[in-house]
């Protein structure tokens, strides 16, 4: 478990769906990951002036490399807080685990005096589909039964929930049902949040909120039917984590920037 200082309201960042790769010029359908997410962390800094956690949700590589893990390291000590990381389809556990011996990043709960942030791993090895294990629920069990008294934020990689795009739903969580029956046995639940869908929304499933964040590269386009590329720029979501439970949140983009996309692929 890792303890952070109890500031009210507690104010995190997420980024997700960075897709680094080992040289620094690597894209992603032809857009340069790393530039893309150097322009969304300055936008971070002008915007967020107090920055407790960093909350990076997956498919933090695009190639599994090493240095692809080391290059996010290197982004994110700009800032002076801690990061935490979770596993996406594209990512490679061994070499994330490498990257992150000696750190805070693969901690999976983080807690204060009001809130406690649950990081699960979706990740299924070699697949882009997600699904969480059963030792990953009773760990979601235990951990909300443990402290009923603390307001929860519960993230991973893949989507709990239909996005209203045909394709992404084929490769969401496949075993939703069990995360939603350990969920609805607690009530200290207030939100839910993911990445892997690099588009945003934010909706609610009874008294959770569930929210899902743009990449910090390419985003895809909503309600399609087959794999497309938005037009759409980079992004992150900032969470304000209130006392009383309620959150603060919103998404912001950078702008004025012209990034190139290759719009004729067909799949990433």
């Amino acid at each position: 478990m890792f303890s952070l200082k109890n500031r009210r309201p507690l104010r995190l960042v997420q980024i997700t769906d960075t897709h680094l790769n080992e040289p620094e010029d690597g894209h992603l359908l032809g857009m340069q990951t790393l530039h893309s997410l150097r322009c969304v962390l300055e936008l971070v800094r002008e915007e967020r002036h107090q920055i407790d956690a960093f909350l990076v949700t997956g498919d933090l590589s695009q190639d599994g490399s090493l240095e692809a893990y080391h290059h996010l390291q290197r982004e994110l000590t700009h800032f002076s807080c801690p990061s935490f990381w979770l596993a996406g389809n594209h990512d490679d556990p061994d070499n994330m685990a490498q990257a992150a011996d000696g750190n805070e990043y693969l901690q999976p709960l983080i807690r204060t005096d009001d809130w406690q942030i649950i990081m699960l791993d979706s990740q299924v090895v070699g697949k882009v589909y997600g699904r969480l294990a059963e030792s990953q629920l009773d760990f979601l069990d235990q951990t909300l039964a443990q402290r009923p008294d603390l307001h929860s934020l519960v993230c991973f990689h893949h989507h709990p929930v239909a996005m209203d795009c045909k394709w992404i739903d084929t490769i969401g969580i496949k075993n939703a049902d069990d995360l939603w029956r350990v969920i609805d046995k607690h009530s200290n639940v207030r939100a839910v949040c993911w990445g892997h869908v690099h588009q945003d929304s934010d909706q609610m499933r009874g008294q959770v909120r569930l929210l899902s964040t743009p990449s910090t590269c390419i985003q895809f386009e909503p309600q399609s039917e087959d794999f497309a590329i938005d037009s759409l720029a980079p992004g992150y979501r900032w969470l304000d984590l209130n006392a009383d439970g309620s959150i603060d949140t919103g998404v912001s983009r950078v702008e004025g920037i012209e990034f190139e996309v290759d719009y004729s692929v067909k799949g990433y």
